[in-house]
């Protein structure tokens, strides 16, 4: 039962952490971006069970907003289900403090031989406009994405929840978006 407890904080600490990290050089960006959007990217989630990136023909999104939140979630994912060995696609979709903290997270899994089976599906996903910059506020469902260790056993309470609600920060950088942390709290949303 402790070794499931730290499972679950240190896989959702590193998230939760980063809710003070970025400077917020995006507020000035926010300010002129539209209001609230809903996207839905549903290959991404196909992508992230097979290891592959999305198919050239995938519907993006309209909004560079959105599609950066669902890099991060792809990126993440395939982090997660790789035992912490695939880091190099997180860089490219997070900031350079978040990259640190997630980096952290893929060092646990790596020495405690855990990772994730299956994919998280993301049910939406939207653009909102705060104080802090732009948010996106995503649901994602985890009842297919099973966190286990090397034996293929869970390592979770079984009454871990399955329902996310991500609120992540997306900063502007050079040009590009990317995701600067924020929260994650069980909702069924």
């Amino acid at each position: 039962m402790r070794i499931q407890n730290l499972v679950v904080t240190a896989t959702l600490i590193p998230v939760l952490m980063l809710a003070g990290c970025g400077e917020d050089k995006s507020a000035d960006v926010a300010a002129s971006s539209p209001g609230a959007h809903k996207a839905i990217k549903p290959s991404l989630t196909e992508a992230v069970a097979n290891g592959t990136l999305p198919a050239a023909d995938a519907p993006p999104s309209d909004d560079p907003v959105i599609n950066a939140y669902y890099d991060y979630r792809v990126a993440f994912d395939t982090m997660m289900r790789s035992g912490g060995r695939a880091t190099e696609q997180l860089a490219p979709v997070m900031t350079p403090a978040m990259f640190t903290a997630i980096s952290q997270q893929a060092k646990y899994y790596r020495t405690k031989r855990l990772h994730n089976t299956g994919a998280t599906k993301v049910l939406w996903a939207k653009r909102v406009l705060h104080a802090k910059g732009i948010l996106v506020r995503a649901c994602y469902d985890t009842k297919k994405a099973r966190t286990v260790d090397s034996k293929g056993r869970s390592v979770l309470p079984a009454n871990t929840p399955t329902r996310w609600l991500d609120q992540m920060r997306i900063e502007q950088i050079q040009g590009h978006w990317v995701v600067d942390g924020g929260s994650t709290t069980p909702q069924p949303c």
